[in-house]
């Protein structure tokens, strides 16, 4: 009996340790400032509060002073003090933010179309505003697959497609969505293997998450949550 308790133990401490791979972690992301807000079309007459967030070394949001352009105040004016955006004709305009990073300036840019007062804002396809992206295997477990990320009413909605694989037998399995693919804070847990509803580990599914919005993080990964090792990474972009 005392033979097996031990062998048991050397069992469980080489499936836990597998997950390891380093101790010492670089969490370190190169710094940004990114305009949060997803408006793309207004009318004349119409003030939009932009919302934008400086993101430091290690993706945490500082308070950072924002000063605001616009390529053409005829078309679309901003107000530096409010971050008010005005449709003041029909026309096309590039609103630009700009923040000092720590190692230079840092800037995001939006164009916006300004329709004429009353005309009505076409509803929006599909593909407007959508986000893509696919999942690279960071470690030996596997992980991979595409998928798409679309605004809701409510927040967002991830959608995995059929190629999605999540290992097994990773222990403590856990998605998130991150703006630091190197380090779980400030990360918003997605899917888990001790969820309520379980975990989805392979194929087509839909994740809906409330109250985040289609611009807030950067990266969706895998972890293996107990020892807080990344074992898979992909980078959200825009799906053009």
């Amino acid at each position: 009996m005392q033979i097996f308790k031990i062998l048991f133990s050397l069992l469980l401490v080489l499936s836990s340790t597998s997950c390891i791979k380093e101790d010492i972690i670089n969490d370190a992301v190169p710094e940004e400032v990114r305009i949060i807000t997803n408006t793309s079309t207004i009318r004349e007459g119409d003030v939009i509060i932009l919302k934008a967030s400086y993101f430091n070394e290690v993706a945490q949001i500082e308070t950072r002073t924002l000063t605001w352009e616009t390529t053409n105040p005829a078309v679309l004016s901003v107000d530096n003090l409010t971050s008010n955006i005005t449709g003041v004709a029909e026309g096309i305009a590039t609103i630009t933010v700009k923040v000092n990073g720590n190692n230079g300036e840092l800037s995001d840019s939006r164009t916006i179309t300004v329709l004429k007062a009353g005309e009505p804002i076409p509803e929006p396809t599909p593909s407007d505003g959508e986000k893509k992206g696919s999942l690279q295997k960071t470690s030996s477990y596997v992980s991979s697959g595409d998928f798409t990320i679309v605004e809701t009413s409510s927040g967002i909605r991830i959608d995995v497609a059929d190629n999605y694989r999540a290992d097994t037998t990773l222990p403590g399995f856990a998605m998130f969505l991150t703006n630091n693919p190197n380090s779980l804070t400030n990360a918003y847990q997605v899917d888990a293997f001790d969820d309520a509803d379980g975990a989805h580990y392979t194929g087509a599914f839909s994740f809906t998450v409330d109250g985040v919005g289609i611009n807030d993080y950067r990266y969706l990964v895998h972890w293996c949550r107990p020892f807080t090792i990344q074992v898979g990474e992909a980078l959200i972009t825009d799906n053009e």
